[in-house]
């Protein structure tokens, strides 16, 4: 509430002309309790369904205009659980497939080949590029297969940011560093083993 400007005693909102947009990410991961409820997505449901809130400390209700509502979601798998349809009823969805192993290794290839010649590598070092990006996306296949999510390892959560942080640590050296494919793949092993 403390981002919105009060327009008058009773509403809340953006600065006059503008809007508000209010992201929430992961909104799929409050925990549903007994009775089915989840207390986070309830109180956002109310703002959405109702636009508006009660102020907490005068329990008064202040409407709220011209702020938007935006969420992004995972799966219900592991730790996130499904959303209420009353909730989700108010938004348009938009569901994106993963990308493909073959997308990916055109993304990052290009990248780290992009680096690779514009920093003039060692052209055995270069010549990498394909293993490293393939075997990256193995590692990260396979892992994100294997090691699920669960209450208890709720850290276990794989996303293609394990990827680009691995390719941005290789991205990180200098071509004085590596100039030998076995140096490369040291650098390789080290930062899988960091990031995964």
């Amino acid at each position: 509430m403390e981002k919105l400007e009060k327009i008058s005693r009773k509403m809340l909102g953006a600065q006059a002309g503008k809007r508000n947009a209010v992201f929430v990410d992961d909104i799929n991961m409050p925990l549903v309790e007994e009775y089915g409820a989840q207390p986070p997505i309830e109180f956002l449901r109310l703002l959405v369904d109702r636009n508006g809130l009660y102020e907490r400390g005068e329990w008064e209700w202040k409407t709220v205009r011209d702020t938007t509502l935006i969420c992004a979601a995972a799966p219900p798998l592991g730790g996130r659980s499904p959303l209420c349809e009353r909730f989700s009823t108010n938004f348009n969805m938009f569901c994106l497939p993963e990308a493909t192993e073959g997308l990916l290794t055109f993304i990052f290839r290009n990248i780290l080949g992009g680096f690779m010649k514009a920093n003039n590598f060692a052209e055995d070092v270069q010549n990498m590029k394909d293993g490293i990006v393939a075997s990256t996306i193995e590692v990260y296949t396979k892992i994100s297969k294997e090691l699920r999510a669960t209450p208890a390892k709720f850290h276990y959560s794989f996303n293609l940011r394990d990827v680009s942080k691995v390719i941005q640590g290789i991205l990180m050296t200098k071509n004085v560093s590596i100039n030998k494919p076995e140096t490369c793949t040291k650098l390789w092993v080290n930062e899988v083993s960091r990031v995964f």
